[in-house]
Order: C-alpha cells, then structure tokens, then sequence
C-alpha cells in the first residue's frame, strides 16, 4: 500500500532491501549502500556524483561493520579498536579506489560527505526491509546495527516490517537484552522511531481471504462448493463447513491463510482433479501444518479411521471406543495442546472419519460420491502425496467405463480390465471403481449400450460360487445398468424387451437376484420396473409350480430361490394356482425345507416366512401334517429327496403350532 502511495510520486524512489542476501555484518552495510546507490537519480551530475561516491564508499563501511563488530560502539571508538578500523579502512580503499588517502577519521568524513552529496540531490528514498522478524537473533542486530549507522542519510528513510512479538522474543533471546523483555523493548524503541501497527486480521477479513482462496482451488480442479446430502436431503456449503471446523481462522495471519491455502493447492496438484476431496485435503492440510503430530499418527490409526458410520449396534469382545477414549489418545501424542485445541481437532477428525464416536453437537459429513478420506480406498492418497502403488487413477476408469458404455466392453490391456483379471483384492478395487464411476456416466446411456456392457461384465461380477454377493458391488453394478436399460426406454413394450434381454443375459436367478434391489424397503417394485418384468414374474411362477408338484427341484431353481424376488401380489397368484393343482400344505411346506442349511436347525431347514407368505398363520391345518417323525426318527440332513423333506416339514410345522421350540426364527 505505502509503495504504491510513493511510486505515484516523482519525488520519491522506493527501494528493497534483501536481509538475506547477506552473509555476514559487513557485506550487510554494503548491501545498503549499494541499495541506497540504486535509488539516486539517474540523470543530472549530481545523481551520478552520490551513486558513484555511495558505490566507492561500500568497501570502506563493509571493513568498518566488520571490525567495529569486535567492539561496542555508538558514536566514538574506543582507542583500541580505532586503530584497527583505520587500518582496514585504509587498505580496503586503497584496494578499492587507488588514490585514496586516508584520514584521521575516513567513516565520519566520508558519511558526511556522502550526506551533502544525497542532499544535492534533493532525492527522497525510501528503503523497505520486509520480514524481519523471519531472522535469526544475530542476523537480526546486525541490521539493526546498519540501519542504526546508515539511518542518518539526509532524505533516506527506512521501513521496517515485522511481527512486534517474534522481535521482542529474537532480541531477548540475545546476549543484549539477556532475556529482560523491557531491555528488548526500549532497544527495539531506539532504533524504530515512528512506530506505526497495523490493527489485527478481523474475522471477516480473514473469512472473505479463505472463501477466495479456496473458491480458486475449487475451480481450479473442478470441485463442487455446494450440493445436497442424498441421505439426509440437507444442503451442503463447502466453504461453510470449512470456517466452523476450523477455528485457527478467526486468530491468524495473512500469511498463515496463503500457506495453508498455497498447501492445498499443492496436495490437489500432485494428485490432479478428480482424484481428491477438496474440504478433506484442506482439513487434511491443516492437521499437517498445526498439529503435525497428530496428522503424523493418523495412518497407524487407519483401521480405526476407515469406513462409513455404524448404522447398529455391533456386539463385540471388544468394546468400542468412546469420544472420551479418543481425547485421551489425542492428549498422549499431543501433551502441549490445550483442552480447547483437542476438542477442536477431534471434531474435524470426526467430521473426516464419521466411523469415529461423535461428541454432542458434532458437525456430520455429507454423503458425496467425491473420493472422501474416510473411504478404504482413497486413504493412502492424502498422505502420500500421489497415487499408490495398486491404486487405480479415477480419471482413467472414467475414460475405460466411458469405452464400456460407447463399446460395449472395457479397453483391451485397460487398467480396470487388468485388476479384474487378476482377481482378489485387485478384482474388487476395480469392481468398486467400475460402481462408482458408473453411477456417474450411466445416467446418459441408451438401453442398448448398457445391456452390452452388463452382457460383457457379466462374468466378472459373480463370485467364487457362481452368485452375486449381496451386497456388493457387483450387485450394485447390475442392478444400476438395468435400472438404467428399464429408465432409458422409450415405452413400456421396449422397456419389457430390455429386462427380457436382461434375463437372457444373466439367467433367471440372476435376474431375480438383481431385482431384489430395487424393492428393497418396499413392498413392491417401482412401477416403471413392475411393468418390465412381467415376462420375468410369469417365468418365475411357473418354475415355482414346476417345484411343488415335481420330486426334484427343476434346474431353474425351486420356490426358496425366488422367495425375496416374490411381491405379496405374486404370492397371492401363486396360490391360486396351487390351489387349482389341488396342493396340500404339507405340499408346499416340503418345499420350504432348504438343502444342506446350516440355519433353523431347530427347524430342521424350513423356511416359515414363505410358507406363510402363501398360507397366512390363521389358515394352517395341523390335520394336513400328520404322523410327524420323532427328533430320533428324522432323516438325514443330506438326504434332500421328496420323502425326507415330506417328514422335516411335519416336524417343523408341529414344532411351531405346538409351540415345542423356543427359537422360531423371524
């Protein structure tokens, strides 16, 4: 502000000096004059009389600061030590100017000198000394010792720039004050005559600087600042959650703001757009520069820290940690941090990290789709400055499921083709890296296209058993590309046409597997998907009566394969038709026991919850289950004929309406 009030004006010439340009006291002093030298007027005799003298006289006061450096001075030297300064001035001139002779007294004559010439001059110089209190306590005093020795220049003026508090501790902390803060004042008072300070950063101030910068990074990487929480519906501001997170804004500096902002920048850079969260890395940034040892920990803490935020309650051996529990470990790694910093710090850690315990009025992260820090497969990213090794770039699977949907299948020797292959932990990253940017790109897909891609991913989503994992995100992905196949259709027949591909595709079970997702939480399906699968509900319901009057269970399956694709509507339609075959109970019962199951062993394997799906409770007839077996007489559990199944469904049917077992299942 002040250079840009002065170089508006003729009269004036501002002029920097660089403290650290200088190595030592004396080269110090002759930076300045050389400084001072820049500043005279270019043209006109006299301007080139004073540069010509300041630029001559820079040896002789480099020599002087040197030796008068060995002894204490003000204004008269001592008779020790004057003999060494003329002998120094004298040779190092002699060197310098040739025919100089020296004097008595050459320092005091030639400033003198020198001041009548920069007066002819009638120049007014201003010499701007920023960041002093960045130096070390004996660069420190010896600038004051130049600026003490040069500030009397006629129409030389300095302005020196410095936080008052880091001085006063740099100058106590020196053998001249020896640690007497009032000693360290009045020295600072008697070099800088006019003092002047500058009021303290105002919260809004501070406020308006972090919301530019941060807006910048944003656009620069192409990062939302606003958005709305899908599972809460709650409106979101980056910026916002930013400033209540992080209290260091309301009680900082300038310069401390641009560090941290010119941090997150960089920590964006490195990775490259896509590939962070940007309130995460600047949270993340934070921790790193003011409370370095806490984010140091943060990674031998990563098992505690992943993951999204218990939605039950999870019975354990070990008990979960408390908020109170967290602290404690916070104040161990951190032992000078006040009970307030703590608190603080552990509610961003919380608000990164929601598996953590929340603290009453904790501030919540909204649910994004940006790769958050909380997530398994992002952590690495914000402390290793890069991509990991195995990690996958996101903006390249973005371009590989863009050729899925355009082609119809993932880029020969692509990257996500290649984790697939190779199975295990590389197979699953890929598969959630297919889920996620797949929810990003399929929105605009023909039903076409993504009936292609589901057709060619097909056999990478099933796992080691031949099914889908539910959930998971090979169900996710399915399920998303034929939502998608029904959503993109332009009537009801097309739309019944794709989830009949669909079906050809994946098989019955497959398809009935991936349907299930979008019933879930509802009794029945969405109506554009309702209407789709008419062809697949009638193919469902006949292998489901293939089941009940057949000895062996049809190759498409059997009722217990499809019990969470039926609707209560395709039940009632079941049971219309077993009761025009003339099915008893006992009948269907027997096909509700399941093979080889592990579960309901009380029950021998039966499945109620379908059976009374069909016959509601008020219906059963003890009369259609008779001469149940005895728990000695019950067959085999790997005997799964009809004749076996016909006897563990009288018992299981007894057990319940006879009410011998405690243990029903739900």
């Amino acid at each position: 502000m002040i250079r840009l009030a002065l170089e508006s004006d003729e009269k004036w010439a501002v002029v920097e000096f660089t403290p650290w340009a200088a190595t030592d006291l004396g080269s110090l002093t002759g930076e300045f004059y050389e400084v001072i030298a820049s500043a005279m007027p270019e043209k006109g005799k006299r301007g080139k009389t004073a540069r010509a003298m300041l630029m001559s006289a820079a040896p002789v006061a480099t020599s002087v600061m040197k030796t008068a450096a060995e002894g204490f001075f003000d204004q008269r030297f001592g008779t020790g030590t004057w003999q060494k300064i003329a002998d120094t001035a004298t040779s190092s001139t002699l060197d310098e100017l040739g025919n100089y002779k020296p004097t008595p007294n050459p320092f005091r004559q030639q400033f003198a000198a020198l001041s009548k010439a920069i007066e002819r001059t009638g120049a007014k110089v201003l010499v701007i000394v920023d960041d002093l209190d960045r130096l070390h306590t004996d660069e420190l005093l010896a600038v004051m010792k130049a600026v003490r020795l040069l500030g009397r220049f006629p129409g030389v003026h300095y302005l020196l720039s410095y936080d008052k508090r880091t001085m006063l501790d740099l100058i106590g902390a020196s053998d001249l004050a020896g640690s007497d803060p009032d000693r360290a004042r009045a020295y600072l008072e008697k070099i800088v005559q006019y003092p002047f300070e500058l009021p303290p950063l105002q919260s809004a101030h501070s406020r308006r600087e972090v919301t530019g910068q941060i807006t910048a990074i944003a656009h620069r990487y192409g990062c939302d600042l606003t958005g709305t929480d899908t599972r809460s519906g709650r409106n979101w501001d980056l910026i916002d959650d930013l400033l209540a997170l992080l209290p260091f804004i309301d009680n900082t500096t300038l310069r401390a703001i641009y560090r941290w902002c010119a941090q997150v920048d960089v920590l964006m850079a490195l990775l490259g757009p896509g590939h962070l969260d940007l309130l995460d890395a600047a949270l993340i940034t934070y921790l790193r520069l003011h409370h370095e040892q806490i984010y140091d920990r943060l990674p031998t803490w990563r098992s505690k820290l992943v993951g999204d935020a218990p939605r039950a309650i999870v019975l354990s051996d070990s008990p979960r940690d408390t908020a109170e529990d967290w602290l404690t470990r916070l104040r161990n790694e951190a032992p000078g941090m006040s009970e307030p910093e703590l608190t603080d710090v552990y509610k961003i850690l919380v608000y990164l990290f929601p598996k953590l315990p929340h603290q009453l009025y904790s501030r919540t992260r909204p649910l994004s789709t940006t790769p958050q820090v909380h997530h398994d497969e992002f952590f690495d990213r914000y402390f290793m400055f890069t991509l990991p090794v195995g990690d996958i770039s996101d903006v390249t699977a973005a371009k590989e499921v863009s050729s899925l949907l355009s082609d119809g299948s993932l880029p020969e020797g692509g990257v996500l083709r290649t984790f697939i292959a190779a199975g295990g932990g590389d197979q699953r990253l890929a598969l959630r890296k297919l889920r996620r940017e797949l929810g990003h790109a399929v929105t605009d897909a023909p039903p076409g296209c993504v009936l292609a891609a589901l057709e060619h991913l097909w056999p990478c989503l099933l796992n080691e058993h031949g099914d889908l994992s539910l959930p998971g995100p090979g169900h996710d992905i399915a399920a998303m590309l034929i939502g998608q196949a029904v959503d993109a259709s332009s009537d009801t027949d097309d739309a019944r046409a794709a989830m009949n591909q669909a079906r050809q595709c994946v098989g019955l079970r497959g398809i009935t597997q991936i349907l299930v997702e979008f019933r879930r939480g509802r009794d029945d399906y969405p109506a554009p998907i309702a209407a789709a699968v008419t062809d697949v509900r009638d193919e469902v319901l006949g292998v489901c009566m293939a089941d009940l009057t057949s000895p062996q269970p049809p190759q498409e399956g059997q009722v217990l394969s499809f019990i969470y694709f039926l609707t209560t509507d395709m039940y009632t339609e079941l049971r219309r038709r077993i009761d025009s075959a003339g099915l008893t109970q006992l009948d269907v019962a027997a096909r509700m026991v399941a093979k080889d199951s592990n579960l309901r062993e009380e029950l021998q394997g039966f499945y109620h919850e379908p059976f009374e799906e069909i016959y509601p409770r008020e219906h059963w007839d003890i009369t259609q289950f008779p001469d149940p077996p005895s728990v000695d007489d019950l067959p085999d559990r790997q005997d799964y004929s009809i004749d076996a199944r016909l006897a563990q469904a009288k018992f299981a049917m007894h057990s319940i309406m006879l009410g011998i077992t405690g243990n029903q299942p739900d």
